[in-house]
This record gives C-alpha cells, sequence and structure tokens, in this order.
C-alpha cells in the first residue's frame, strides 16, 4: 500500500499526484478509480501547456492545477480538452485561468446542455445523507448515492463548458507539439474523445478506459465501445491513461475488451429467454464468465450495463437523465451492491 487513502476512504493502491510518462507529459492519477475519482493530465510544449480534463469540483481542479505550478512555470496553460460529458471530467474547468480555450467533441458540447448541473448533485447528496438509514430499498440507494457522491463540493461549483468543438479529429500545436483528438463515440458517451501525444507515445483514453474498474456505458452500442477498444489498441502507444485506475498496459486494453464481448453474449442469452434486466443481472452475477471481472472495483455498476443492454435490445434509446430514471437505475445498482457484497 502507499500510505495514501482514496477519496473514498480506501487503502491508496497507487500513488496520487503526477506521474511522467515521456518529455513533458504528465499523467494525475487518483487511485482508486471508483466514482469520481478521475484521472487527468499535462502535455507541455515550448512556452505553452494543454491540460486534459480536469476533475469533478473546483477544490479538486485547484488542488491539481497548483500542484503542476512547478512542472508548467515556463509554459503557462493555454489549452484545455474535456474528453466527454460526465461532470468528473469538465467541471473542474472553473479552475483554468480564465483565458483558457477549452476544446471537446462536438457531440460532447451537445450532450453538456442536458447534463444535470452540479447543484442538482449536491442537492441529491443532501437529500441522501438524510435518507440513508431508511429501511429496504429507499436506504441502500440513499446510502449508495451518499457514499458516492460524499467526498465532492459539488455545491460550490459553477460549470463553464467547453468553448471550442470539432467533429471527429482535430489537430492542436501545443508549443510545437502535435496533439490529436480523435473522437471515438458513441460507447460511454456519444462524443468520447480521447487525446494522443504522438511524440511521447501517449493517449489519454478518458473514459473509454477503466483499469481495474468496472467500466459503465451510457450510450453505446456496446459494439462501438468493443471497437473503439481496437482503435485505441492501433494507436499502438507506449502508455494509456485511463479515465479511472492506474496506467494502463496491453493487456488492459484487452481486458476490458473481454468484458464487453461478454456481456454482450452473455447479456443476448438471457434476454432471448424473455427475462427481465433485474432477473437477468441476478443471473449474469452467477455466470463463470464473470468470475474473471467480480474483483474490479464497483462490479455492481454490471446493474447499469445490462439496463443498458435492455436498452439497446428493445430500441429504448439512450439513459435519461432526469431524476427519476437515475434513481431506477442507481437503486438497481445498490440491490446488486447487496448482492455482491
Amino acid at each position: 500500500m502507499t500510505g495514501y487513502v482514496s477519496l473514498h476512504g480506501a487503502p491508496g493502491e497507487y500513488p496520487r499526484g503526477y506521474t511522467e510518462l515521456a518529455r513533458g507529459t504528465w499523467a494525475w492519477l487518483e487511485p482508486n478509480g471508483s466514482w469520481g475519482e478521475a484521472n487527468a493530465g499535462l502535455v507541455v510544449g515550448d512556452g505553452e501547456t494543454l491540460v486534459v480534463d480536469t476533475l469533478w469540483d473546483v477544490r479538486l481542479a485547484a488542488e491539481m492545477l497548483g500542484e503542476a505550478e512547478s512542472l508548467v512555470a515556463r509554459a503557462p496553460i493555454t489549452t484545455a480538452v474535456n474528453t466527454h460529458r460526465d461532470g468528473d471530467h469538465w467541471w473542474g474547468n472553473v479552475a483554468l485561468p480564465p483565458d483558457v480555450r477549452i476544446w471537446a467533441s462536438d457531440a460532447t458540447r451537445a450532450e453538456i446542455d442536458h447534463e444535470p448541473p452540479p447543484r442538482a448533485l449536491a442537492t441529491l447528496n443532501r437529500l441522501s445523507r438524510l435518507s440513508r438509514h431508511a429501511p429496504g430499498r429507499v436506504g441502500r440507494l440513499a446510502s449508495y448515492t451518499a457514499d458516492m457522491l460524499g467526498p465532492f463540493a459539488h455545491g460550490r461549483t459553477t460549470p463553464r463548458p467547453p468553448t471550442d468543438g470539432f467533429a471527429r479529429e482535430h489537430t492542436l500545436d501545443v508549443g510545437g507539439r502535435e496533439v490529436r483528438l480523435l473522437r471515438l463515440g458513441p460507447a460511454h458517451t456519444d462524443g468520447d474523445a480521447v487525446v494522443h501525444v504522438p511524440d511521447a507515445g501517449v493517449v489519454f483514453a478518458g473514459d473509454l478506459l477503466f483499469v481495474g474498474v468496472t467500466p459503465v456505458i451510457w450510450v453505446g452500442p456496446m459494439s462501438h465501445w468493443v471497437t473503439a477498444i481496437d482503435r485505441l489498441l492501433a494507436l499502438g502507444a507506449e502508455h494509456y491513461v485511463p479515465g479511472h485506475g492506474p496506467l494502463a498496459t496491453r493487456d488492459d486494453l484487452l481486458a476490458q475488451r473481454a468484458y464487453w464481448e461478454w456481456l454482450i453474449s452473455a447479456s443476448t442469452l438471457q434476454f432471448e429467454t424473455g427475462r427481465p434486466p433485474a432477473e437477468v443481472m441476478r443471473r449474469l452475477v452467477d455466470d463463470p464468465g464473470f468470475g474473471r471481472f467480480r474483483d474490479w472495483l464497483a462490479p455492481e455498476r454490471l446493474a447499469l450495463n445490462v439496463l443498458a443492454r435492455h436498452r439497446e435490445l428493445t430500441g429504448a434509446g439512450p439513459a435519461q437523465h432526469d431524476p427519476v430514471s437515475r434513481s431506477v437505475m442507481f437503486s438497481h445498482v445498490a440491490e446488486l451492491h447487496r448482492v455482491l457484497s
């Protein structure tokens, strides 16, 4: 163990903070990669710096940027990239210098317009803390949600959306260094993008890659995520920085690919029998193929992925953002967490 305690209070499995990957290229790692424990990065060029993602609240973002001061002393931050719509990768934008240009895919910029604001999560956190000791499913949902949101100061976060967009690919010049932005979604979200730094052999993969952490699919289809991993592998990078979890090896990418291939196959067999999603979740937990992934962090997220697969097979479309829909989904997550525990 590192002696560090994660934001959620678990022993840290790897060091927190900046890890140098190559000349002028750094990953910010947030152990252990659970809810909101997101990674970020820096690309330092001649006289300017690019930031990849900005964490879930202004406090965390300010700490990350403060730790970067010595690394960017001669290369101030001029540019940022948000890899996708989830708040734990862009709500910290407010801590960036005011003149920074912030890039995201056009699809991500459109999705952000429909995401619940930070104050909504702050309210949900307060209500969950008050209800966590209620009996039955209500209490289990409230307890799970309070634990998920507890470490974060969403009430003090003001959204600062990206200022610039691109369709599928865009190349930035960061102080003489080529930085490629590639939209590989829809998968985790519609606008999923990765940041490729060719001269460093580094890819910041955002939430198209989780390492030792159960991934979540909001949009899909799942087959697109398999294709996205193949495209990541084809980049031939030496270092892959996941959205959550420690630095990735090629085997980690293949393991996530295997998760989706197993889930596509196993869930299809279950749904073909006419079983409802809740029963499919319980059966998949006992499926031999799940054993390989059971020890990943937050295995109860399988519930979200089964619901996504059901929507995919029935043509229901992506998950909705409204509070009722989210409460129903996370009630399944809380129940599966109880089963797995």
